[in-house]
């Protein structure tokens, strides 16, 4: 059985996502990082299950030393494109009827915002300058989500229960702390007509779900990451389409692009 739930996401901590760079042009020098009010859903895929990256994935930032030796002992690995192999077995088993989670992309309901300056280089009689991590900025400026923002998005889980509330850590180093309530919803009709969906969707992932074409698209987010042989899988936006289904709790209705093979009749 798909069981469908609605998630109240509560930020407990400060979110960073280099949605956007652009150079300063005040202040100290370094880049602007700023983190875009949307969050795409493969983040919160990993939160939900417990994992930070996808399995194969090597980050020069976080093991340096690591990544080097790979680089010289075994170049194919540290050459492997951008996949998202954990994400397509989960939509995979979703779509056959195993066991299988997915997480929409989160729209902001409340947003406040932070911006702070880090710096790693030292100052003083004598400057001196260590050896850092591999791509780990010395001087930039962060816009950062912090506390008390709001998101919401929706989960959709098969033959795997979830519990009333859960913490999850997304974002740029897993800073970003969510504590999540889910709230359970029942799918109450589909819509023949053309409607706009309630919540932002992958763009990649709704066609895998046998929404192949749409008839409109607001895009409110694209990710500089891409897989070659999915590049909308950056793009989240809403959609106008036919057969989206209503979903509805005891306090709200939400309409959504949902697996047609388990649901349409």
């Amino acid at each position: 059985m798909l069981d469908i739930y609605i998630a109240d996401m509560s930020l407990h901590g400060i979110l960073i996502f280099s949605t956007e760079q652009r150079p300063s042009l005040a202040g100290e020098g370094g880049a602007i990082i700023s983190t875009g009010y949307y969050i795409h859903n493969y983040p919160l895929i990993y939160g939900f299950m417990g994992v930070s990256a996808e399995a194969y994935a090597v980050i020069p930032s976080l093991h340096f030393r690591f990544y080097e030796q790979i680089k010289n002992e075994v170049p194919e690995i540290a050459s492997e494109p951008l996949h998202y192999g954990l994400v397509e077995r989960l939509i995979k088993n979703l779509l056959e009827g195993r066991e299988g989670i997915y997480v929409y992309p989160a729209q902001p309901l409340r947003i406040t915002t932070k911006k702070f300056f880090m710096r790693a280089k030292g100052s003083g009689y004598a400057d001196f300058q260590g050896a850092l991590k591999n791509v780990y900025p010395r001087i930039v400026h962060y816009v950062a989500i912090t506390p008390p923002s709001e998101f919401r998005t929706i989960v959709l889980a098969l033959k795997k229960k979830l519990p009333k509330e859960l913490y999850i850590r997304i974002g740029m180093k897993r800073m970003g702390l969510f504590k999540i309530r889910l709230r359970e919803a029942k799918v109450e009709d589909m819509i023949d007509a053309s409607a706009w969906s309630s919540i932002p969707v992958n763009l990649y992932d709704i066609n895998q779900f046998g929404y192949s074409s749409v008839d409109d698209f607001i895009k409110v987010l694209e990710t500089r990451s891409k897989s070659l042989n999915k590049p909308t899988a950056s793009v989240i936006g809403y959609i106008k389409t036919r057969d989206l289904f209503v979903i509805r709790d005891g306090f709200s209705e939400l309409k959504i692009p949902l697996p047609q093979k388990l649901l349409k009749k």
